[in-house]
């Protein structure tokens, strides 16, 4: 679909209502959750902000704060900027596919699949050309924006490859009248420190190097006359360069006494050349005028900044979460909802009218038939890690005391605690519940799996030797599944709590006729149990994800490259089936309420969009195939009378399906 700057007025709409249809992957009737967020960039007139996000790049009126349009659905959009006169935008995907859009038109103008990924991205003031530069070397890149044709390849020292696989972006950006480009290095393969080189647009010749820091460097900013460049390390410290003549001038600013540790600066220069910085410590943010030393505004923050934008030295946007200030205006400190992650455990209640589903400490409630967002769950005393409902249908909650590793489950409504336990790691969130009977699990750090049916005291079954991955009920609530990271997968008779099976997850020692499904993964399993050089003793593969059937007949798991059935009377292997290349994750598991079906869904595996699967449970078949989420599916849940699937990812969000069209319900 075509991008477009949607005209919406905002005046007696619920935003909510509508954005939570814009965009959707075929088959989904509504998505939950903006996702979160990688980057974010204001437009050069400050009119628009854009925020680059796992389900794409949203646009945002700075008048109203309003999402104005959804661009390049296709996902995982990574780093995004604007040419300086506004006329065209790129977009960097997680994928290595960079795009060159003209903004009037919304149309891609050019695109390219690199051979590696981008941490930073900036165009130059003609819109002829574009400069990236890569995580973990200290190479620039030029491009030809029309083609996307690589111009120069710039690097001072021969390349140096950093051994970390997951590092900080490295900053570059042009100079404003497009002449100069400044890019950080690293030193060392350590990455520890960095270095910056100043190159000549037109010779692709250095100029400079600046080889003072011995700390990695965060941001950079040239002066609007092109003759200063500002830079923000890691220690905190923000200094100035005359990069004509190589010297520090005497705008540098160390650690102010207002934030002691954990420091992040940001330059940026307003129009007249003023040098101003935005400071961060985890709690607060705050503006500086460098120059007079003199704080201009400050705002309440409270967490790491992950990204930012600061336009001009008048517009600042960070994210984790996302919040805006802007000079002047009642806009300080402002929080644009919607970013954070929402997608953990999905839950109907036992209407089918309400989904919860948790995020980071808290728990989000979602109208499903009017797809929209009805209320969000916080408790100042307690961080919440899962939302159950009772057989009456009373909402209740599993998390802990905050700053405790005191775990508690309590009555939403009423607040009245039910029962508390003590976890090694509240943030585990391996958890289930028994809507029939009303009780619930949860799993912990040393293989220990606590059960709570609201009136006996919590049992704790032990015999794991890893932390709880998976925890499943019997419908009828007398047996509980578990499997740990170690590998090992049990059945647990909940009233005894003693261990009464073990499922196999061995790839040999079962009947080969069992293997079903993808042609090509089934050749490839036969020839590992053929090999005559195997291994005699059976290879054993970890069950990821674990569900009973509601028959409780079946009980499946998802593990590398199978999904496994054992019958739930036996414990014996019932059907292997071999999902076909590009979803050979599938550790997301649900059967709909009849038992007749199961959903998988995968991690993601090179495809651009992640498959949720549906499978007929008697013979394996694949009877539909929804392509849905940028990235991986990690949680599935069929509403109570199974026409709707609602799949949590791990791109924030929750996408809600009709399942009428593919299932026999």
């Amino acid at each position: 679909m075509k991008n477009q700057i949607l005209q919406i007025s905002t005046q007696g709409i619920d935003i909510d209502t509508n954005v939570n249809t814009w965009g959707l992957p075929e088959g989904a009737i509504a998505r939950f959750g903006k996702g979160s967020e990688h980057d974010l960039a204001f437009s050069p007139d400050g009119k628009y902000l854009a925020v680059a996000t796992w389900v794409g790049v949203w646009w945002y009126d700075v008048s109203t704060w309003s999402p104005i349009a959804l661009w390049e659905t296709e996902g995982a959009a990574k780093e995004i900027t604007f040419s300086p006169n506004m006329e065209r935008f790129i977009i960097c995907s997680s994928r290595r596919i960079t795009k060159v859009f003209d903004i009037p038109t919304g149309d891609c103008v050019s695109q390219a699949r690199f051979p590696f990924g981008i941490s930073s991205v900036a165009f130059s003031v003609d819109n002829q050309h574009f400069a990236t530069s890569t995580g973990r070397s200290g190479v620039a890149y030029v491009w030809c924006a029309d083609t996307c044709k690589q111009i120069a390849k710039l690097s001072i020292d021969p390349e140096t490859e950093l051994e970390q696989r997951r590092v900080m972006g490295r900053p570059i950006c042009f100079s404003p009248d497009g002449q100069l480009l400044a890019h950080v290095s690293p030193v060392d393969t350590k990455g520890t420190a960095d270095f910056i080189s100043v190159w000549d647009m037109k010779t692709f010749e250095p100029i400079s190097s600046i080889r003072d820091y011995t700390t990695r460097i965060d941001t950079l900013a040239f002066s609007p006359c092109g003759k200063f460049l500002a830079v923000g390390d890691a220690s905190g410290m923000l200094k100035e360069w005359d990069i004509i003549n190589g010297n520090l001038t005497d705008n540098h600013i160390k650690t102010s006494s207002d934030y002691p540790k954990h420091i992040q600066i940001i330059p940026s220069y307003t129009t007249s050349g003023q040098l101003r910085a935005a400071c961060g410590n985890g709690s607060k943010i705050a503006v500086w005028n460098v120059e007079d030393s003199e704080k201009i505004d400050e705002f309440e923050y409270g967490w790491h900044i992950f990204s930012c934008n600061f336009l001009n030295g008048t517009h600042l946007a960070v994210h984790n979460p996302l919040k805006v200030w802007i000079e002047n205006s009642s806009d300080r400190g402002v929080r644009i909802l919607g970013h954070r992650d929402i997608s953990t455990l999905p839950t109907f209640s036992p209407d089918g009218k309400t989904l919860v589903s948790g995020g980071i400490s808290s728990a989000y409630c979602w109208d499903v038939l009017e797809k929209r967002w009805q209320r969000r769950i916080y408790d100042k005393k307690r961080a919440i890690r899962q939302i159950y409902f009772s057989p009456e249908g009373c909402m209740q909650a599993r998390g802990s005391v905050r700053n405790t590793n005191t775990g508690i489950v309590w009555n939403v409504d009423t607040d009245e605690v039910l029962a508390t336990f003590t976890e090694p790691d509240t943030r585990l969130r391996a958890a289930a519940s028994d809507p029939t009977t009303g009780t619930c699990a949860f799993g912990d750090l040393e293989g220990n799996c606590y059960v709570f049916d609201g009136k006996e005291p919590l049992k704790i079954l032990s015999g794991h030797a890893g932390a709880i991955q998976s925890i499943a009920f019997s419908r009828d609530g007398e047996q509980l599944a578990c499997t740990s990271s170690e590998g090992s997968a049990f059945v647990w008779d909940v009233a005894s709590s003693q261990q009464v099976a073990t499922l196999s997850s061995t790839i040999s020692g079962i009947d080969t006729n069992l293997y079903i499904g993808d042609a090509n993964q089934l050749q490839r399993r036969l020839k590992i149990l053929n090999y005559p050089s195997r291994p005699s003793k059976p290879k054993q593969r970890r069950v990821q994800t674990i569900v009973f059937s509601p028959s409780r007949d079946v009980i499946a798991g998802g593990m590398p490259g199978e999904i496994r059935l054992w019958n739930a009377t036996t414990h014996e292997v019932q059907l292997a089936i071999l999902p076909p290349k590009g979803c050979t994750y599938p550790y997301a598991l649900a059967f709909t309420p009849c038992g007749q079906y199961l959903a998988s869904g995968s991690w993601w595996s090179g495809t651009d969009k992640v498959s949720i699967r549906l499978w007929d449970v008697k013979n394996g078949e694949n009877i539909a195939t929804l392509w849905s989420h940028s990235t991986d599916v990690e949680y599935l849940a069929f509403s109570p009378d199974g026409t709707l699937l609602a799949s949590g990812s791990f791109d924030g969000t929750i996408l809600l399906w009709d399942m009428k069209p593919y299932l026999n319900i």
